[in-house]
């Protein structure tokens, strides 16, 4: 069955959301809600949304054309009389979707699939209510789904394997991110463990393990989180403190008293401190309050405490056949925000510290959630302990987390695609440590003459990832800068020449890494800039080096010190793009350099960069050591905390040379 016409029951902030993605997808969408006033508001908020994107460009076809898909509607009958599938986004009470859901089954078509865009309660319970369960699946959208793209298609117990196969064909038409939930477990994925880690929160907080700025700037910063796990739970929606309390009360009832509510989520709750809507939750909000969490606050409390205990429930997950690694990296990237996949950070830590750190928190509560799962046990005696073994949730023989390598053998070209579009392309010590393995492997291979780098989506690369500042040490902001200096130094120095493809905005260490590269190819929609001195750091990685010896001394200082932004046409001026190209011709600018290169004598290239390089500039490493040794000087400044606070809370810092 092909999917034409779609009912969405309820016309709230999920509803006609999802009614506004459908009918922009190209669907017949009926929007139902209880009465005139609910239908008209939600249908009136798709005619804004509409129109604040064709004014912006991003719709593909006029915003009449897609609103006249979508048909407000009051009554039921008529709501789902043509449905082939209804997805319903109502109140998150089971009898009162079961209810509708049976009121439906009496007037909509016989094939109808009957979808819920429940977070967290039971496919298989809310099936029982119809005479058709093998119709009833989760089609769980994420709020809100026009920038969050991901869905967890959540098979009940009786879910047909025709209707999973529809739903997901839907779900690929509307552009979603998917994960499979193939067991209908409390929580789903990400929700189970979202939940879960911010329980753990609130338990190391009632244990006396860290306060709640300790806790949350070890999450925000150290982790990469987009916030605190307590202040996220104080700011969204207003305040969700009581969201996450009946989710726990829930999870206790299915998974055990283990999984009890911890003490501050029942305080508060019970308080009614829901968040900053009620003027309290974990933080005081009264009289206006900003509550920011400082960088370094959380500099001594270990986030392994949380991320160990998220990783066994991932593994339980793995373990009942519930989803797979690569469907959970993948929630918990694109529902959570998380910088890098639950599963990549097992692997990087090692999964022998996971489980030790596991058995570390049983031995001290003695609850059941601490023990070390099977699959981890297993894990462990297969030797597939992560990164250092080279196995361990997922394979590191030449497949990379954080890039995508590809070789055109006909043109003798290389193509490496910085690949952590969710994160601008941000480097960390991981993805480092990858692209200079995979330059080493490409300086070896005979069908590559030319290598091309460029990133993945709308940026080349943001620089550095902020989280090494937030250790507030200062050996391992000299590591952090030592690698990135040994991986570009490896660029600058390669036997084969190495072209930036800038196809969007290069940052701070992304416009460091572009400097390394022997040629500069630049989009017209990209920028360059060192904006290091707005955070209280300085160019690290060769900034302050290679572009002086670029482009001069005064006009290095101008961009350094001003903080200037550089677009194209002001780069290709100053000598520091080679070439320039409009968006649409970029590709085959990049393709027509990259081939007239790859022509070219690959040993006289290879001494031509020794000449150049050793010749002109003999003492750029005492130039890069300085810098590396000055970024460690810096590290436990003040102004680095507030600038990179204030970076994350959007205001203007106020240094203070301290």
């Amino acid at each position: 069955m092909e999917i034409k016409n779609v009912c969405v029951l309820g016309a709230g902030a999920m509803g006609h959301a999802i009614a506004e993605l459908c009918a922009v997808s190209g669907f017949n969408v009926v929007l139902r809600d209880i009465n005139e006033e609910l239908v008209n508001k939600g249908y009136e908020r798709i005619k804004s949304s509409l129109e604040k994107d064709a004014k912006k460009g991003r719709l593909k076809e006029d915003a009449r054309e897609i609103l006249a898909r979508i048909k407000p509607v009051v009554d039921l009958k008529e709501a789902v009389k043509d449905a082939d599938i209804i997805i319903e986004a109502i109140p998150e009470i089971l009898d009162l979707k079961g209810r509708v859901f049976q009121e439906c089954e009496e007037n909509c078509p016989e094939h109808t699939i009957f979808a819920t865009n429940t977070s967290s309660l039971s496919i298989s319970k809310l099936a029982e209510y119809i005479k058709r369960p093998e119709k009833v699946i989760g089609l769980h959208f994420f709020n809100p789904p026009k920038y969050m793209r991901l869905v967890e298609i959540v098979w009940g117990e009786k879910t047909s394997e025709d209707v999973v196969k529809i739903v997901d064909d839907l779900s690929k038409k509307l552009n979603r991110v998917i994960i499979h939930v193939r067991k209908d477990v409390p929580g789903f994925v990400v929700n189970r463990i979202f939940v879960t880690m911010a329980n753990e929160a609130a338990w190391a907080l009632e244990n006396g393990e860290g306060n709640v700025e300790e806790i949350d700037s070890a999450v925000k910063y150290k982790m990469g989180l987009p916030m605190g796990l307590f202040e996220l739970h104080d700011l969204l929606g207003g305040g969700c403190i009581d969201v996450s309390y009946h989710v726990l009360e829930y999870f206790q009832e299915t998974l055990g008293e283990s999984y009890r509510p911890a003490p501050p989520f029942v305080r508060l709750f019970k308080e009614g401190h829901l968040g900053k809507k009620s003027g309290k939750g974990f933080y005081d909000w009264s009289e206006g309050k900003r509550n920011e969490v400082s960088v370094r606050a959380g500099a001594k409390f270990d986030e392994l405490r949380l991320i160990a205990p998220a990783i066994n429930e991932a593994a339980w997950l793995i373990e009942k056949g519930v989803a797979t690694p690569e469907e959970i990296d993948l929630g918990v990237l694109h529902g959570l925000n998380y910088p890098r996949g639950l599963l990549r950070m097992a692997d990087d830590i090692g999964i022998d510290k996971i489980v030790a750190e596991l058995e570390k928190l049983y031995e001290k509560y003695k609850e059941e959630r601490y023990k070390p799962n099977p699959v981890l046990l297993k894990m462990i005696e297969e030797g597939k302990l992560g990164r250092k073994t080279a196995r361990g949730f997922f394979n590191y023989i030449g497949e990379y987390e954080f890039l995508e390598v590809k070789i055109d053998k006909e043109n003798k070209i290389a193509t490496v695609v910085l690949n952590r579009p969710q994160r601008a392309n941000a480097l960390n010590p991981t993805f480092l440590d990858e692209l200079n393995c995979a330059l080493t492997d490409l300086e070896a291979n005979d069908d590559v003459r030319c290598i091309v780098i460029t990133g993945k989506g709308r940026n080349f690369c943001a620089g550095a990832d902020l989280a090494v500042f937030a250790r507030g040490s200062t050996q391992a902001m000299v590591d952090f800068s030592e690698k990135g200096h040994n991986t570009f130094t490896k660029i600058e120095t390669l036997a084969k020449p190495v072209i930036a493809a800038i196809n969007g905005p290069a940052m701070g260490g992304g416009f460091e890494l572009a400097l390394a590269c022997d040629l500069r190819v630049m989009s017209k929609r990209a920028v360059l800039a060192l904006p290091e001195l707005n955070l209280g750091l300085f160019p690290g990685w060769g900034g302050t080096q290679r572009l002086a010896r670029l482009i001069g001394l005064s006009r290095a200082k101008q961009i350094i010190l001003m903080r200037e932004q550089i677009d194209a046409e002001t780069a290709l001026d100053f000598g520091i793009a080679n070439y320039i190209a409009d968006a649409e011709k970029f590709e085959e600018t990049v393709f027509e350099i990259t081939k007239k290169i790859a022509e070219g004598p690959p040993l006289a290239y290879k001494m031509v960069k020794k000449v150049i390089n050793y010749g002109f500039q003999p003492n750029i490493r005492t130039g890069l050591f300085l810098e590396a040794s000055a970024g460690g000087d810096i590290v436990l400044s003040e102004d680095i905390a507030e600038g990179i606070t204030a970076f994350m809370y959007r205001r203007k810092p106020e240094f203070k040379g301290r």
